[in-house]
């Protein structure tokens, strides 16, 4: 016997056997074999392939083979209908068309075509028709069984938004019957913020009026290139820190193009520190800041305390915070995953003071008399005195100035004021440190180097002032002319060095020993005789 039924719309058969025949009388354990065949053609001449045995097995041709027992109802059988044809398309960013694209494409979605799975007007599970991800050009290509309908396409990628672009030939509950189902193309138009700062040194000076530029890694979108092929996009940004909204939450490369002044003259230090030979550019990774956001807001409307997390592999850390925990964790989310910082530190200069400085003239000439001293300073003989070095970074010269500076600088000191090399001053020193051995020391304090840390006012946690403060003495007047002592301050710990030398002359009277020195008159003459006259 034979017999041919067709698949309901919900692609289920069923065959009922009632057969009459003397060979099977009597007979209720035996097993009887039935071949099933699969046929199926789509216009105009595509002929179907089934798979049987769980899918393992091409039966289109061969056929399946099933037994059947008395009383044995309702036997389940799957058949796999294989026959596809591809569906293609593209997926890239919204709002960034340029010259040969539409947009800049995305590598890494994952893209599944969805059909639901109704009986009646109830949903039911739904059916995942095939799958796969974006190559590097942003296409896809995926196999889907015809006679199946793609009632949704499903995009993931960090949580983003997707939707049909305007050229795209996807239609919602698209019936697949046969051909090519190509320009199926869908843009990711989720968008982020990013804040970006423009400082300069560690106090977040003001620069000027600075011109930000942004493109997407990997993508000629708004991409600088000589000559120019169109306008660029960019940004004004006056303060030190803005934040920009509706940005492309992607991978951006951000970089500070132009500084002017309140003249719009162009700052060609700063402008040459961003874009020298080698312009500066900040990559950052907004893909998963929106997500963060939504998991900080969620935790915020919760009533109990909530683990909560940054969003970023290296810097996932759980906390569990209350209310004003939470606010403090999206500040930092906010200054952390969102940040773009862009810092001119200037030139480093030192400043220096001494007290008791008795210099009173001006006549006289640093470059000529004192070849590369800084300063000029004049102390008694054999007295205590404070130094302090201010170090100060110069961001535009007479204007902008930041008096904070990194931890890991230090200020080393080699002083020669308290020292000489003069014959009988070991015999001096140990002379004085029988009398004040506090002050011998200060005699001899920094003689071979010594690094002082730079301290900071600190004011709720905001540094100002760096500075060091350090006492010494004078030891003995240099009697050899040009009658200096010197005392050398360097910068260390950084990448550049800074140095400074300051010139002290010790006035007072230095002692050349027995018979090497005679009493100076302590009036003035009354008579002047001279011989002869």
């Amino acid at each position: 016997c034979s017999g041919r039924v067709v698949t309901n719309n919900g692609g289920t058969f069923e065959i009922l056997f009632n057969v009459d025949n003397t060979t099977l009388h009597g007979n209720n354990y035996g097993e009887y074999p039935v071949k099933l065949y699969f046929r199926k053609r789509t216009a105009p001449d595509i002929d179907h392939k089934f798979l049987c045995n769980e899918g393992e097995d091409d039966c289109s041709d061969t056929g399946h083979l099933v037994y059947l027992n008395h009383l044995k109802f309702k036997k389940p059988l799957q058949v796999y209908d294989d026959t596809n044809v591809p569906f293609s398309g593209k997926v890239f960013v919204a709002d960034t068309e340029h010259p040969g694209a539409e947009g800049c494409m995305i590598s890494n979605v994952e893209v599944c075509l969805i059909q639901e799975r109704k009986v009646g007007s109830v949903l039911r599970t739904n059916e995942t028709l095939a799958s796969g991800v974006t190559n590097n050009d942003g296409e896809y290509s995926l196999p889907v069984v015809i006679g199946s309908r793609v009632d949704y396409v499903d995009l993931q990628y960090h949580g983003h938004q997707f939707r049909p672009s305007a050229n795209s030939k996807f239609n919602a509950s698209m019936a697949i019957e046969d051909g090519y189902y190509k320009d199926n193309d869908f843009e990711d138009f989720e968008k982020a913020r990013v804040i970006v700062d423009i400082v300069g040194g560690l106090c977040d000076k003001r620069l000027g009026s600075s011109t930000v530029h942004m493109k997407i890694v990997g993508c000629d979108w708004n991409k600088i290139a000589t000559p120019q092929p169109g306008d660029l996009k960019t940004f004004t940004q006056n303060g030190p820190t803005q934040i920009y909204n509706n940005v492309p939450a992607h991978l951006l490369d951000i970089q500070v193009t132009d500084v002017k002044n309140r003249n719009g003259e162009r700052i060609y230090h700063i402008f040459n520190f961003f874009q020298g030979t080698r312009p500066l550019v900040r990559t950052i990774d907004l893909r998963d800041t929106n997500a963060a956001d939504v998991a900080i807001e969620e935790a915020e409307e919760a009533e109990n305390p909530t683990n909560t997390s940054k969003g970023t592999v290296e810097e996932d850390e759980l906390k569990v915070g209350t209310a004003d925990g939470l606010a403090n964790i999206k500040e930092e989310e906010e200054r952390g995953m969102e940040l773009v910082h862009f810092q001119y530190d200037g030139t480093l200069k030192l400043e220096f003071e001494v007290t008791g400085d008795e210099l009173a003239c001006t006549s006289y000439s640093l470059e000529n008399d004192y070849a590369g001293i800084d300063s000029l300073h004049v102390l008694p003989y054999m007295t205590g005195f404070r130094i302090t070095v201010n170090p100060k970074y110069e961001i535009i010269a007479g204007e902008v100035y930041c008096d904070v500076v990194e931890d890991n600088l230090k200020l080393l000191v080699t002083n020669g004021v308290g020292i000489d090399g003069i014959g009988g001053f070991d015999e001096f020193l140990s002379e004085m440190r029988e009398k004040n051995e506090a002050q011998a020391d200060l005699l001899e304090k920094c003689k071979e180097g010594c690094e002082i840390d730079i301290a900071h006012d600190d004011v709720d946690g905001t540094k100002s002032n760096a500075n060091v403060m350090e006492f010494f003495a004078t030891g003995r007047p240099n009697i050899a002319y040009p009658y200096a002592k010197y005392m050398d301050f360097e910068i260390v710990g950084g990448t550049t060095s800074t140095t400074y030398k300051a010139a002290f002359v010790v006035t007072g009277y230095f002692s050349k020993g027995p018979g090497k020195s005679f009493a100076l008159p302590t009036h003035k003459p009354i008579m002047v005789l001279r011989d002869p006259p």
